[in-house]
């Protein structure tokens, strides 16, 4: 298996010097949902909160990374970040959602998933016994999707899409085996903007496994002419990672 992980990094890398420290991170956060607004058509459909329909969580959800440091500047990141919420609740108010209208004081099934596949290759700008810092770029793939459900009347959306994101990871390094960590990914635009980011204490139990322990923050959304959505969670986050 590690042989194959080497020469992938080879072909992916094309050609810098293979180094690499391999790392598994496996995070779980207890996501409450602040704000999670959504309107389609942008004009002529009507706001609604899922919030409101399905309660504010918290709702867990669960995070892989796989990261190979490929050589002393340059690294890769690979992070698969499900998420998803489900339930029955009423709306205070009619809603027309996708040209159907949602009777209001009635059961009415919601989804809202937002899936995240992100990519990272990252530089490191310093490295030493205090201080580790990382600039990068991340490519994230977006799978969401939007469901409402009243009686027979079931309407949804589906959207995927690329998202290009700056990322930034920043360590400093205490007492020996406990450090503070911030890590983010995020851009903001005229479309919309994205904002995942997370502040972090961790203790190395060894030299090979970590824990941590911290809070993240998840924001963004759209507004144009076909569909308004915003949303904003955070939670507490516990996490485990192992080197090889």
């Amino acid at each position: 298996m590690v042989r194959f992980f080497r020469m992938s990094m080879l072909t992916l890398t094309a050609g810098l010097t293979l180094s690499a420290q391999y790392q598994l991170n496996l995070e779980a956060t207890a996501w409450n949902t602040r704000l999670n607004d959504v309107r389609k058509p942008s004009v002529g459909g009507t706001t609604f909160s899922f919030p409101e329909l399905l309660g504010s969580g918290p709702t867990w959800a669960y995070r892989l990374d796989a990261r190979w440091q490929v050589n002393e500047r340059h690294g890769l990141r690979v992070l698969l970040a499900p998420f998803e919420v489900s339930g029955t609740g009423v709306f205070a108010s009619p809603v027309t959602y996708q040209g159907c209208v949602f009777r209001a004081g009635e059961p009415t099934r919601g989804l809202y998933r937002f899936n995240s596949w992100r990519a990272t290759w990252h530089y490191t700008l310093l490295e030493n016994e205090a201080w580790t810092v990382r600039l990068g770029a991340t490519a994230k793939i977006r799978d969401a999707k939007v469901l409402l459900e009243q009686d027979a009347m079931v309407t949804s959306n589906s959207n995927q899409g690329f998202v290009p994101l700056v990322h930034l990871y920043t360590e400093r390094r205490f007492s020996p085996g406990w450090s503070a960590v911030f890590e983010t990914d995020a851009l903001g635009a005229k479309q919309g903007r994205a904002i995942d980011a997370a502040l972090l204490v961790r203790w190395q139990a060894t030299a090979r496994v970590h824990a941590d322990l911290g809070y993240r923050l998840l924001e963004g959304g759209a507004d144009n002419d076909e569909i308004y959505t915003w949303a904003r969670l955070d939670g507490w986050r516990v996490g485990v990672g192992m080197r090889f």
